[in-house]
């Protein structure tokens, strides 16, 4: 089995792959390190593991060394680099670029094969796009939905209903409906004009990731796109690839 594990800011999300076809056999998500360890889909032998983490050091170490004092192998990181997988990084200082950013786009050059853009909608909303050589154009930064709402209620006297869900691009006739339209039609806003710019050139395949891909791709409505919830994930096997495999770091 290989044992593939994404660290983010609020969440540790784990996949097992059999060994010889990469299938999917399981996969989940825990708040953190205390809850993986009891996970019990992962009590079976592993030949190899990777990751990718957002986190500080001292959570890194920890898995590092459960991993190697439970399954006997070493964790394998992956890091940001110049270019891997055929995609070229034009950050001049590579390791700002965030892991997770970096493993999507890997994973979705690989699936396109072509140009194509990521939507990535968790904590944070972000898009990159690359052209036809895998040359990473650059991306957006900013607030994803529950954090623009937070942000909302923390620094102002709004509050909001915990079970509003009914999310449209109308106008809001009530501070719910004001603020839950509001901040999906901002989104959608961006969404849009950068498909449109990139619209110029022939539309590029698009993938959506992230907690709210579901809901901002069904109201995105964008031609040549599809939903792709494990392309972290899936990014860990052209930047940590198997020793048999000849993919990534070409």
């Amino acid at each position: 089995m290989i044992l593939e594990l994404d660290v983010g800011n609020s969440r540790i999300k784990w996949r097992l792959l059999a060994a010889d076809d990469c299938a999917v056999v399981g996969a989940g998500h825990v708040p953190g390190f205390e809850e993986l360890r009891g996970v019990t889909e992962l009590e079976t032998a592993i030949s190899m593991a990777r990751m990718c983490s957002v986190r500080g050091g001292d959570v890194n170490k920890r898995l590092e060394s459960w991993i190697r004092a439970r399954y006997g192998v070493d964790l394998l990181q992956a890091a940001v680099t110049q270019s891997c997988g055929g995609v070229t990084n034009q950050y001049a200082d590579v390791s700002r670029l965030g892991i997770d950013r970096w493993l999507a786009m890997l994973a979705a050059y690989r699936r396109a094969g072509d140009a194509c853009m990521v939507i990535d909608s968790g904590t944070a909303f972000t898009i990159d796009v690359l052209d036809a050589q895998g040359l990473h154009l650059g991306g957006y930064i900013i607030p994803g939905l529950e954090l623009m709402r937070s942000s909302l209620e923390s620094n102002t006297a709004i509050r909001l209903s915990d079970n509003y869900s009914a999310y449209s691009q109308s106008l809001g006739q009530s501070t719910d409906e004001a603020v839950f339209n509001g901040t999906v039609t901002a989104l959608l806003a961006t969404i849009k004009q950068q498909g449109e710019s990139l619209g110029k050139a022939g539309a590029v395949k698009t993938y959506f990731a992230g907690g709210d891909a579901v809901l901002l791709h069904g109201l995105a409505d964008l031609d040549r796109s599809e939903i792709v919830t494990s392309l972290v994930l899936d990014g860990l096997d052209v930047a940590c690839p198997r020793p048999d495999s000849d993919q990534g770091r070409a």
